[in-house]
């Protein structure tokens, strides 16, 4: 009889675990030195999510808790890299995409670009045209500037956006994001959903960002202490790029964010690796 209650208990508190892995959310701060940006944007703040991977009879209370918590740090702009919704799903109908989108943008302007899952929807200009109704700008190859409100000083946002194979992928890989002059002199923010082409991102002299944000790893979907990430898309075991934040090697400025995601696909478990909100204050 106790081996049973020891029994009853663990499973107990592993259910208990796996939940709270899953949805207790987890708030991660920033403060990010960028050259040469202008006084009125220092301290503004950006709010980066990714991987949430909605479908069909998503848990709309946890969508209420991400934007409450999304409000409560007041950002002046929201960014979503990538795989907003599950790959090959039937159709998008109760899939609460509308609900987090205009939540979002309710919040602060959002922009998003495009991860693989969101691509091999077959209902694209469906999601294109809930995020256009939604007030949610999607970033797909462009460049937009964003002023904060602020009549003077701004930053370029671009967006990169996701391929189905690595053969459709142009060198570089922002070949196709256009800037006029004054932007390429301008500080820039790259969304990309890949973090595992960093270095490919800087290439472009002209276009190279100051600061990338991604996603895409689930921050390894499992983490091992002292070691990281377990495995990532793109990276395979050990993931150099899990989450965090990082540095190019020649050029310290150049700096990347990689979020561990909101929501799971495949797997359906986070092990020592609980859902993120990134909040990245500009210095």
């Amino acid at each position: 009889m106790e081996w049973l209650l020891i029994l009853i208990a663990l499973v107990f508190g592993l259910i208990v675990y796996l939940y709270l892995q899953n949805y207790y959310l987890d708030i991660d701060e920033y403060t990010v030195t960028i050259p040469k940006l202008h006084n009125n944007i220092k301290g503004k703040k950006i709010v980066q999510i990714s991987d949430t991977h909605l479908k069909q009879r998503y848990n709309n209370g946890y969508i209420d808790q991400l934007l409450q918590k999304i409000k409560a740090q007041d950002p002046d702009i929201i960014v979503i890299v990538g795989d907003l919704v599950q790959a090959s799903l039937p159709d998008l109908v109760d899939v609460p995409i509308r609900k987090l989108c205009e939540g979002l943008s309710a919040v602060a302007p959002t922009y998003m670009v495009t991860g693989n899952h969101d691509i091999q929807t077959p209902n694209f200009e469906d999601l294109t045209h809930v995020l256009n109704s939604s007030k949610v700008r999607l970033l797909l190859d462009e460049a937009e500037w964003v002023d904060f409100g602020e009549e003077e000083g701004g930053i370029v946002l671009m967006g990169l956006a996701e391929r189905p194979k690595d053969e459709e992928i142009p060198k570089p890989i922002l070949k196709y994001i256009e800037l006029t002059a004054e932007m390429s002199r301008q500080p820039k923010i790259l969304l990309a959903h890949r973090p595992e082409r960093f270095k490919e991102y800087l290439d472009d002299k002209t276009k190279a960002p100051s600061l990338t944000l991604s996603g895409h790893t689930h921050a390894g979907q499992m983490r091992i202490p002292f070691i990281g990430g377990a495995i990532a898309p793109g990276q395979g075991l050990f993931p150099k790029y899990d989450y965090g934040i990082f540095s190019d090697e020649e050029d310290q400025s150049k700096r990347m964010i990689i979020s561990r995601g909101i929501g799971n696909s495949s797997f359906p478990f986070r092990i020592n690796n609980r859902p993120e909100i990134v909040v990245i204050t500009l210095n």
